[in-house]
C-alpha cells in the first residue's frame, strides 16, 4: 500500500503550493498528530528542494508511506527509475527532523532528547532488507533497492555523533545526508536513476506477491552459524541491543539478573530470542540456551537445523525443556533464555510424575541471566503459571534483580499482514469488548467458508503455491483417537475428515497438510494461511460470545488441575478465560490470511457481519441483517 504515488514533476506542484502534506494525508486516510503533520509539512518540501540541485528526470516515480510487507511499518520516501543500463533502482530514504543525537554505546542505537531511536541509518536498511526479502517481484526481476537517510534539520556539529564510529556498520548500510548536503543527496540518487523505469515499479511492488523466504525456523540454523539472514526491525532492535548490553555488563556482577521481555501475538519475541541465543553463543561465547516448554517448538527448530549441519547433537543440545533445571545447581549456566513464558508450569511432569518445585524459580536458580520473553494473554491450559508476578516474586526468593522497563516492551506486531486492527478486532469479539478501528484499510484475507472441503481444499492450493506453509487448524474439541489407533478419524464434519496431526513437526512437515493441528502444535509458529474450524466450545448467545468446556474430550487435561482427575468447578471462569486465549492464538498464526469453519450457526452470523465491519464493507448492524427465524439465537 502506497499513500502517494505520482511522477517526480506532479510530486513538485503540490510542494510549490505548500499543500503536499494535505495530498499525502488525504490519499493516507487516517488520523495523525500534529507532529506528524508536521514531519509531512517539513521533510517532503525539504527533499524536493534536494533533488532540484541534480537534474533528475521528471518521470521518475515517487512513493510516499509505502507499507513494508507483513509489517505495520512504512518507508517515508521513495524515488524510482532506471539507470543508463536500464536496470531498475528504488532509493528508500528514511526522513528525520532531528537537529542532533547523542550516540550510545549500542550499535544501532541512538538516544534523541533522553530517549532511544533506531539510527535512521539501521532503520532504512531494516525496511530495504525486508521488502527485498518478502517481495517476489523484487528478487525475480533483480531489482536493486539502495536505502539512505536524510536528516534535514541536522546541525554540521552534531556530525560526529550521527556518524560515531559504533555505527559504521550502520552508515555503510545506509549512507546518511544532513542539512549543508542536499546536493549531495542529489547527486546520490542521481547516480542511480537516469530515466525513468519502463516499468511501473512502484505498482509492482505495491502488488509483489509477499514471499516471507526467510521465515524464523528456516533462518535459524545459518543464523547460528554466524550468517544473519533474519533482521529484526524497529522496536525489535532497541530491546535486542538494549538485551546485549545489559547481558554483557551484568555477566560481571555476582548477583543473579531477570529480565522481562513483555509483548503480544506476532511482535517479534521469538525473532528476539533466537538472534540473542546466535549471538551470545557466536560473539560473546556464552553458555546460553534456548528453553521453552513446547515440544512442538522446539522439534520444529530442530528439524530445520539439522538439514546440511553435521553437529546435530551439539545443536540439539541449544534447546532445552523447561523441566530440565530440577535438579541445577546455582549459576550452572550463563544465560538462560526463556520464550513462551507464559506456559511455564509450576511442576515439572517427567514421565508420569511431577518434580521440581516451579519451573520459573528452578530456571533463575539455574541461570546467572535469565530472560523471560511473556504475553500473559496467551496462557492457554490451567497450569501455566508463567506470569510477570510469579516471575517477579521467586527472583526476589533467588536475590536477583529485575529488570522489566519500558524499553523491554515490545508493542507493534508483525503477524497477521502488520494488521494492528485486525488484532484488535479479533480481542473484541473474543473478549466482548468494544472494537475501536483506526482509518486504514485492513488487507488481511479473511472469510468465512460454508463447506470445510471447500476450505481444505483453498489451503492446500495456498500451500503450493508458496515455500511457505499453509494450514488447517482446530479449536481442541474432537477426541485424539489415532494417538492409539493410527488408522482412526478424529475430525468428522460434512464433507472433510482428517486426523489430528501425527508428529511434533507439524508446522514444517509437508505431510501435515492433510492433518489438522491444534493450539499445542501451531502456538509460537507462522504459517502463510491458516484455515481454522471454530468448534462448538465457541458460541454465540444472547447478544454475546460464550464458551462450553464440555464440548472437549473428557480425557483432555488442560482444564484439569495437576493430579486431579476432573474439572473443578470454581475454576469455570478461568477455563473460560483460557478458551478465548486459544482461539486468539488461533486466529493469529497466519502471516497473510485466516479462513474460517464455524460449527455454531449462531456465531457464524455474528462473525459474518463482524467481518463486514472489519473490512469496512458496512456499518455494523447485526440484529437487523439477521434472518427473523435465526434471531432468537441473539435475542434475550
Amino acid at each position: 500500500m502506497i499513500a502517494y504515488n505520482e511522477s517526480l514533476s506532479t510530486f513538485y506542484s503540490p510542494v510549490n503550493k505548500n499543500i503536499i502534506a494535505d495530498k499525502v494525508l488525504e490519499k493516507l486516510n487516517i488520523n495523525v498528530g500534529t507532529s506528524e503533520r508536521r514531519a509531512f509539512q517539513n521533510s517532503l518540501p525539504a527533499i524536493a528542494t534536494a533533488l532540484r540541485n541534480e537534474k533528475i528526470c521528471e518521470d521518475a516515480q515517487i512513493g510516499i508511506e509505502f507499507k513494508v510487507p507483513l509489517t505495520n511499518k512504512r518507508v517515508d520516501f521513495i524515488i524510482a527509475g532506471s539507470d543508463e543500463t536500464d536496470r531498475d533502482h528504488i532509493i528508500i530514504v528514511e526522513l528525520k527532523q532531528w537537529d542532533k543525537v547523542e550516540h550510545t554505546d549500542m550499535a544501532r542505537i541512538v538516544c534523541v532528547e533522553g530517549r532511544e531511536h533506531v539510527h535512521p541509518s539501521w532503520q532504512s536498511y531494516t525496511y530495504s532488507s525486508t521488502i527485498s526479502s518478502f517481495n517476489e517481484y523484487v528478487e525475480l526481476n533483480g531489482v536493486e533497492i539502495t536505502p539512505c537517510t536524510f536528516l534535514h534539520n541536522y546541525e554540521r556539529r552534531y556530525r560526529d555523533e550521527l556518524c560515531n564510529d559504533i555505527y559504521k556498520e550502520a552508515i555503510t548500510l545506509a549512507k546518511p545526508f544532513i542539512t549543508d548536503e542536499y546536493a549531495d543527496l542529489a547527486k546520490f540518487v542521481f547516480k542511480y536513476i537516469k530515466k525513468g523505469s519502463k516499468k511501473n515499479l512502484l505498482y509492482e511492488i505495491d502488488n509483489g506477491r509477499i514471499k516471507p523466504s526467510k521465515m524464523l525456523v528456516d533462518s535459524l540454523a545459518s543464523m547460528l552459524n554466524g550468517n544473519k539472514e533474519y533482521e529484526l526491525i524497529d522496536q525489535q532492535i532497541i530491546v535486542y541491543e538494549n538485551l546485549l548490553k545489559a547481558i554483557k555488563k551484568d555477566q560481571n556482577k555476582k548477583e543473579k539478573q531477570v529480565f522481562i521481555i513483555r509483548g503480544g501475538a506476532g511482535t517479534g519475541k521469538s525473532l528476539i530470542a533466537i538472534n540473542l541465543l546466535a549471538s551470545l553463543i557466536n560473539n560473546k561465547g556464552y553458555k546460553a540456551f534456548y528453553v521453552a516448554k513446547s515440544g512442538y517448538v522446539r522439534e520444529n527448530y530442530f528439524k530445520k537445523l539439522t538439514k546440511g549441519i553435521q553437529n546435530y547433537s551439539f545443536l540439539r543440545t541449544l534447546f532445552m525443556s523447561s523441566s530440565k533445571f530440577v535438579d541445577s545447581v546455582e549459576n550452572e549456566f550463563d544465560v538462560l533464555i526463556v520464550d513462551e513464558a507464559h506456559r511455564l508450569t509450576l511442576k515439572s511432569k517427567q514421565s508420569w510424575m511431577y518434580r521440581g518445585e516451579n519451573q520459573i524459580k528452578e530456571i533463575i536458580h539455574a541461570a546467572k541471566t535469565s530472560v523471560f520473553f511473556i504475553d500473559e494473554t496467551q496462557t492457554i491450559d490451567i497450569k501455566d503459571f508463567g506470569t510477570i508476578e510469579n516471575i517477579k516474586k521467586y527472583a526476589e526468593e533467588e536475590n536477583a534483580t529485575v529488570h522489566m522497563e519500558d524499553k523491554y516492551i515490545l508493542q507493534s506486531q508483525f503477524r497477521c499482514n502488520g494488521s494492528d486492527d485486525y488484532i484488535a478486532w479479533i480481542e473484541s469479539v473474543l473478549y466482548n469488548i468494544p472494537y475501536m478501528p483506526s482509518f486504514e484499510q485492513v488487507t488481511y484475507d479473511i472469510k468465512i467458508f460454508d463447506d470445510l472441503g471447500e476450505m481444505k481444499k483453498a489451503i492446500v492450493q495456498k500451500n503450493n503455491s508458496s515455500n511457505v506453509p499453509s494450514r488447517m487448524l482446530s479449536g481442541d474439541v474432537f477426541e485424539w483417537k489415532s494417538r492409539s489407533d493410527k488408522s482412526a478419524i478424529d475430525i468428522i464434519l460434512p464433507n472433510f475428515k482428517a486426523q489430528w496431526n501425527k508428529t511434533d513437526a507439524f508446522a514444517t512437515d509437508p505431510k501435515s497438510i492433510n492433518e489438522v493441528g491444534c493450539i499445542h502444535t501451531s502456538q509460537g509458529m507462522e504459517f502463510e494461511y491458516v484455515g481454522l474450524i471454530v468448534a462448538d466450545d465457541l458460541l454465540y448467545r444472547n447478544g454475546t460470545i460464550i464458551t462450553d468446556y464440555s464440548k472437549h474430550p473428557k480425557g483432555a487435561n488442560e482444564f484439569k488441575r495437576p493430579q486431579r482427575k476432573i474439572v473443578l468447578e470454581e475454576d469455570s471462569d478461568i477455563i473460560d478465560r483460557l478458551i478465548r486465549n486459544t482461539y486468539k492464538v488461533l486466529f493469529t498464526r497466519g502471516q497473510k490470511g485466516c479462513y474460517l469453519y464455524v460449527m455454531d450457526e449462531g456465531l457464524k452470523i455474528y462473525l459474518e457481519e463482524k467481518i463486514k465491519e472489519l473490512l469496512r464493507e458496512v456499518s455494523f448492524d447485526s440484529y437487523k441483517r439477521i434472518p427473523k427465524e435465526k434471531r432468537k439465537l441473539y435475542s434475550n
